[in-house]
């Protein structure tokens, strides 16, 4: 099984869709990432490219295809999505992925995050969500996430807590997700993103399947920065350790323009 990466949707994501005067936008970058053992695992190389709409004040869609170069083979997936307010409390995230035969690619991806606004300004935002992972193989997560967003001016403060239960074998584990971010669109975003938890499921691969619990670190910054009115650049280093796996230290550089 491919260990389960989580796909974090950080406040920056959102932000980024209040644009009044350039509705769309499009984006291309590429990642590299470095593995240890190196003779395992190699290197990982992923290309995207994305859209984003803004039809309504209340509605965004985007469209998003990766292309991944791994040691277990070449693969790609596309992604439609979409921001939605229903409310002047209550917005949602929903996004469907579909990848190619991989052992590493979801054969399908379902996410959906339910976002409510509290307190006198409304700058807490409360977030549940979930996601669901359909494997080429016989594995399967359910992944029910949630926890408040504080945005304080130029600051935004998160906190998110996973639960995911892996099957075969109702194999469930925690991770929690700590972000600090600063900035302002038009301007600049900075974030500095620390994942840590358990990465738990059944080892079917195995002549006697057994359950796999190994702990799991994460930490990334990501910057975003406007160069002009309507374009900029965007980037992220990353590191992740696996217990008794594997380390991986990537770095990502992107473009935008806005129009």
């Amino acid at each position: 099984m491919a260990i389960l990466t989580l796909s974090i949707l950080t406040a920056a994501d959102l932000m980024a869709q209040e644009i009044k005067d350039r509705p769309r936008r499009i984006e291309a970058s590429f990642s590299f990432e470095n593995l240890s053992p190196h003779d395992t695992y190699g290197d990982w190389n992923t290309g995207n490219l994305a859209f984003y709409n803004k039809v309504s004040p209340g509605f965004t869609y985007f469209v998003q295809g990766s292309v991944f170069n791994r040691n277990e083979g070449n693969g790609g997936t596309g992604t439609i999505g979409a921001y939605k307010d229903w409310a002047d409390f209550l917005y949602t995230y929903t996004a469907i992925t579909a990848g190619t035969n991989s052992i590493y690619l979801p054969k399908f991806r379902a996410d959906h995050d339910f976002n409510v606004k509290v307190g006198p300004n409304k700058i807490i935002v409360l977030t549940l969500g979930g996601t669901f992972i359909d494997y080429f193989n016989d594995h399967r997560d359910l992944i029910i996430s949630g926890g408040p967003t504080l945005y304080l001016n130029r600051w935004i403060l998160q906190y998110r807590l996973f639960h995911n239960e892996s099957n075969p074998g109702s194999i469930g584990s925690f991770s929690h997700l700590f972000s600090v971010g600063y900035g302002e669109e038009g301007w600049q975003w900075t974030y500095l993103n620390v994942s840590f938890g358990k990465q738990a499921y059944m080892a079917t691969s195995l002549a006697t399947p057994e359950a796999v619990d190994k702990n799991s670190l994460n930490i990334g910054v990501q910057h975003r920065h406007w160069l002009g009115k309507h374009y900029g650049i965007f980037g992220d280093a990353s590191y992740f350790k696996l217990q008794e796996g594997y380390e991986k230290f990537g770095i990502a550089m992107g473009v935008f323009y806005e129009f």
